[in-house]
């Protein structure tokens, strides 16, 4: 799915995920997105708003003591279009 996000946090040359904030949370909560390219080498930049195509990805993980499970959802981003940067044009 396509979603509008918004930049929050730096972005360093060895980041695998960018740190965001989706178009239209009224909480403003800041999420995860794992990224299968290089968020640093495609110039993502905090405060700039980009269209992500994401996917979600489970992983189930198993307490091997008491056998109880816990489910974790994460957002992966396969590829990236730049909305608005407040830098202007490269």
């Amino acid at each position: 799915m396509k979603l509008k996000a918004v930049i929050r946090e730096e972005i360093k040359p060895s980041d695998k995920s960018i740190i965001v904030e989706f178009e239209g949370d009224k909480n403003k909560q800041h999420f995860e997105v794992k990224c299968l390219f290089s968020p640093f080498y495609t110039k993502m930049r905090k405060w700039d708003s980009w269209i992500l195509n994401v996917k979600f990805e489970s992983e189930i993980f198993t307490d091997t003591k008491t056998g109880e499970k816990s489910y974790f959802t994460h957002l992966v981003c396969k590829k990236a279009e730049l909305y608005h940067s407040i830098y202007g044009k490269d």
